[in-house]
């Protein structure tokens, strides 16, 4: 079924949640898609968005499973938090040129497989491709100033290629040179060692692959559950010792309550 809005109504937060429509038409003259608009239309294959369109707010086609297709107009300014967030369906999409910034969780545990970073693009939030499990690689271009935690997760055949000044990658890492801080991870390594330049560890997390840790430094942990969802994680050994373990560090671990930790 086709939903083909002919006016430029004022949608209201939410109006169409749980819809099962497969195909929906915003008119010219919209400026603002509301925030969940359209979570969990399950049945929505296909976005048509105006030319006109500015923003689309918070979460508007988070778990939209099967949404394959949607354009985003040049002149789009905002995308929100959450807003692509569960979309399994969605293999591909075109950035506008003028976006800024990409808002934390966007696209978290959609479905892409490509994507291409726009130049001129300033800031990444956190989680932003964190479990994009068939996204084959990222390249973060040099226009970029800011990158939050966890931007992408473990999983096989993937690259990560960073030009952003103040930011470089290290044995599957992606590493703040200014707070010597290791932001996410990406490591297949059964055996992985933290590189030594960082004294702070935000996001080792989602990693199926990873069985040992080992810390040759002093590090604080910067994140409540920097290691969570670590299913194959039985040690970590912090040879120089660490600080900010917390009751979520190990959050949804396979068997949180086995994992080694060596403090010295």
């Amino acid at each position: 079924m086709k939903l083909e809005l002919r006016t430029a109504l004022e949608l209201k937060y939410n109006a169409f949640i749980g819809e099962t429509f497969e195909e929906l038409v915003f008119p010219e003259g919209m400026i603002e898609i509301p925030g969940s608009l359209c979570e969990d239309c399950r049945q929505l294959r296909k976005v048509v968005l105006p030319s006109t369109i500015k923003r689309i707010d918070v979460g508007a086609f988070n778990g939209c499973i099967k949404l394959e297709e949607i354009n985003l107009p040049d002149g789009l300014e905002e995308i929100a938090d959450d807003v692509f967030q569960g979309c399994h369906a969605l293999r591909n999409i075109t950035l506008p040129p003028g976006l800024k910034s990409l808002s934390p969780e966007i696209f978290d545990n959609s479905g892409l497989e490509t994507i291409e970073l726009p130049d001129g693009l300033e800031s990444i939030g956190y989680w932003a491709f964190y479990g994009c499990n068939s996204l084959k690689s990222l390249e973060i271009p040099s226009s970029v100033r800011e990158i939050g935690f966890g931007i992408v997760s473990a999983h096989d055949d993937f690259r990560l290629v960073c030009h952003a000044e103040g930011f470089h990658v290290e044995n599957d890492a992606l590493i703040d040179d200014k707070n010597k801080e290791l932001l996410c991870c990406w490591t297949t390594q059964e055996h992985y060692v933290v590189p030594e330049c960082v004294d702070k560890i935000a996001c080792i997390s989602n990693n199926a692959y990873v069985k040992t840790i080992s810390v040759k430094q002093s590090v604080e942990l910067t994140t409540e559950d920097t290691f969570a969802f670590d299913m194959g994680l039985k040690e970590i050994d912090f040879k120089g010792g660490a600080t900010g373990i917390t009751k979520d560090t190990f959050y949804l671990c396979n068997y949180p309550d086995k994992i080694k930790v060596n403090i010295i």
